[in-house]
């Protein structure tokens, strides 16, 4: 569609009514982008007064930065056969075109200032004064722009931040899977997020005793990693609670520990906790559970056990004291600690992976390494779930009993 501006009666009149009364900055302009009409936002977007823009080019009547540096006119410049604006104008005139909305970036000398400005510009093609002309109109959207880019510059500030505490986090689980002589150990960890609220570690206060314990805080995110580290280095500071010549934390004290120091009046929030002790030369486990799911005692002979002493949550100010429980490990027993997260993950249909499959997976691997259930566990809920993404956390960890006559050498 063509618009005729030079058969209207009084068209200079008409125009400036129609133009300043527009939001947006707009131009009327021949093929070599010679101005000869524009409104009052126009002069106001680049700074410029009536004299200095009619019936000039639009780089000089502009400031652009390379029509100015260069000293050449607007379409002789080293920028100017790439320049967007250009093209776009060229083609609404020569091919009757209209353009709408191309982004240009460009540097303008605004009273005397190189100034960046975020422009989008649409063309139409129009007959002015008997003549075939470009109508140019030019959003200026600097101030948005300007926004998304400190908001982009925030963004990755925190993902930085994020991942420098993903780091930290990562730095508080276990460094490798360890040989100890008579626990074959392994894991895997996967943040909902890039940090979560899943912590597990190990600690060995000597050659025949290890302690594990694997927590989960109540949500997602840096408040929940935050606790999670908090509980981490208070464990770390509080070895010294055993009174044992050993040097062995008692699991139960260690839990009763933790729901004096981490009430939810102070935190806002709660967390699930197994923590056990493994002593090689006896081939005993001493376990207690503040709300977590029930670790898994997988026998060499196929029997699945469920480890279900427990009391609530940590932070749940029940005042009840935790007690604990032992097992005795026989050669090939194997120990299973995990999250829900690895029970809870969904798949697209809204399915849950669940107990029983779970249970499943251990039951058809028990006859593999610690690493083998691992892997097992962890590849079967990323199938069940395929493409979704993940609902939480998911921290796994098998411990292997190799034997007590590992434990002397």
């Amino acid at each position: 569609m063509e618009t005729y501006f030079d058969d209207l009666k009084e068209s200079n009149e008409f125009l400036n009514i129609l133009l300043d009364n527009m939001n947006s900055a707009v131009l009327i302009a021949d093929e070599n982008l010679q101005i000869y009409h524009f409104n009052d936002n126009f002069l106001q977007l680049f700074r410029k007064s009536e004299d200095r823009v009619l019936i000039k080019r639009f780089g000089k009547a502009t400031g652009c930065i390379y029509s100015v540096e260069e000293r050449k006119a607007c379409g002789e410049t080293s920028q100017c056969e790439s320049c967007i604006l250009r093209r776009s104008a060229l083609k609404t005139l020569t091919e009757k075109v209209p353009v709408d909305k191309v982004k240009l970036e460009r540097m303008f000398y605004i009273n005397g200032v190189p100034t960046t400005k975020f422009l989008e510009i649409s063309t139409r093609h129009v007959h002015f004064q008997g003549k075939k002309m470009i109508l140019i109109i030019i959003y200026d959207v600097t101030d948005i722009e300007e926004q998304k880019i400190e908001l982009q510059r925030k963004q990755h500030q925190i993902d930085q931040d994020l991942k420098a505490a993903a780091g930290i986090q990562e730095s508080l689980l276990p460094a490798y899977s360890p040989w100890t002589g008579a626990l074959n150990i392994a894991w895997k960890f996967e943040p909902y997020s890039q940090i979560g609220g899943d912590i597990f570690n190990l600690h060995y206060p000597d050659r025949n005793n290890i302690e594990l314990y694997m927590l989960d805080v109540c949500g997602h995110g840096v408040p929940a990693a935050l606790i999670a580290v908090s509980v981490s280095q208070f464990l770390q500071s509080k070895r010294s609670l055993s009174e044992g010549e050993s040097g062995v934390m008692s699991p139960e004290e260690v839990l009763n520990s933790l729901e004096q120091a981490f009430p939810f009046e102070r935190f806002d929030s709660y967390f699930t906790i197994v923590y056990m002790a493994v002593d090689f030369s006896q081939g005993r486990l001493t376990y207690s559970c503040a709300g977590h799911p029930p670790p898994i005692l997988l026998r060499s002979n196929g029997e699945l056990k469920v480890l279900d002493r427990h009391g609530p949550a940590i932070g749940l100010g029940t005042n009840q004291p935790f007690g604990q429980e032992e097992e005795r490990l026989q050669l090939g027993d194997k120990v299973i600690l995990y999250t829900d997260g690895s029970l809870e993950n969904s798949n697209s249909a809204g399915e849950v992976f669940g107990t029983e499959r779970f249970y499943e997976v251990l039951h058809e691997h028990r006859n593999e390494s610690a690493h083998g259930i691992v892997d097992a566990v962890y590849s079967a809920v990323k199938k069940f779930g395929r493409d979704t993404e993940l609902d939480d956390d998911i921290s796994i960890l098998v411990a292997e009993y190799v034997g007590k006559q590992q434990a002397a050498k």
